[in-house]
């Protein structure tokens, strides 16, 4: 049963179904980033952190336009002159990367600049076949500054991730794909359909092993391989005696679907 969280949020919407959240960034037509948008998703990922009602996490854009076209260069530009304070968006999208429940970007549109760097932070994403994806932000005499240019190379290699943003071209859905930058393309009609039919699997799925994959891979990239095999060691002692994994061989032995609690 899909339920609004009740929460006065005026820039996401937030709905709750069968341990899926999803989050919609709520500025149509192009749901361009904002303050109160960066203050309210902040907010939302804290709670959902705490949440044992949501195992996952899936962030779209309002509309059919738009995933996020970036951020508001007007208002950025009074936060630059020092006239408004905001999240530090480094700070929030390093939280969701680091979040220890999967993260799904569903890339509906435009994403571009910030929004494109959004997705990114996402642990994965599917994109409709109509979306358009790229980092413009050297045609307005600037760099992409909320983690762009770190990790475009990480996911599809520095030669083709400088090309992007020296150019500032946008690519497709399609070729985004090509590039492993998404995981997935679907018709823009199924998109929504395909990203929950994912995130149903996941959240019916073992959560502390999730979070042990999540840890290892996240942490042992920024690391030498060596360094990295202790986070899968840590990972590997944080499940091997959960009740989940006790249920995981029982249910295999008994040829029927395991029921994880997260335990």
């Amino acid at each position: 049963m899909v339920r609004c969280i009740e929460l006065e949020y005026t820039n996401i919407i937030v709905e709750l179904d069968e341990k899926v959240a999803l989050v919609t960034l709520n500025r149509p037509p192009v749901n361009s980033i904002n303050s109160g948008l960066l203050e309210e998703l902040n907010d939302i990922l804290d709670k959902l952190a705490q949440s044992q009602e949501a195992r996952v996490l899936v962030i779209t854009g309002a509309g059919e336009k738009a995933f996020s076209a970036g951020a508001d260069i007007t208002e950025f530009a009074e936060i630059r002159a020092g006239k408004k304070r905001a999240v530090d968006v480094h700070d929030l999208f390093f939280k969701i990367e680091n979040l220890t429940k999967p993260v799904i970007a569903a890339i509906n549109g435009y994403a571009l600049g910030g929004g494109c760097e959004l997705a990114m932070s996402c642990h994965l994403r599917i994109a409709a076949r109509e979306a358009k994806i790229g980092l413009p932000e050297v045609r307005l005499g600037i760099i992409p500054g909320w983690g762009g240019t770190q990790r475009l190379p990480r996911l599809i290699g520095k030669a083709k991730a400088l090309e992007l943003m020296l150019t500032g071209d946008h690519i497709s859905a399609e070729e985004a794909m090509r590039l492993g930058l998404v995981n997935k393309v679907v018709p823009g009609v199924e998109l929504m359909d395909e990203t929950r039919k994912l995130a149903g699997r996941l959240a019916s799925g073992a959560p502390l092993a999730m979070q042990a994959i999540l840890r290892a891979v996240t942490k042992g990239l920024e690391v030498p391989i060596e360094e990295g095999i202790k986070f899968e060691k840590e990972g590997t002692a944080l499940v091997f005696s959960s009740e989940d994994a006790k249920e995981g061989s029982k249910a295999f032995l008994e040829k029927r679907a395991p029921v994880f609690t997260g335990r």
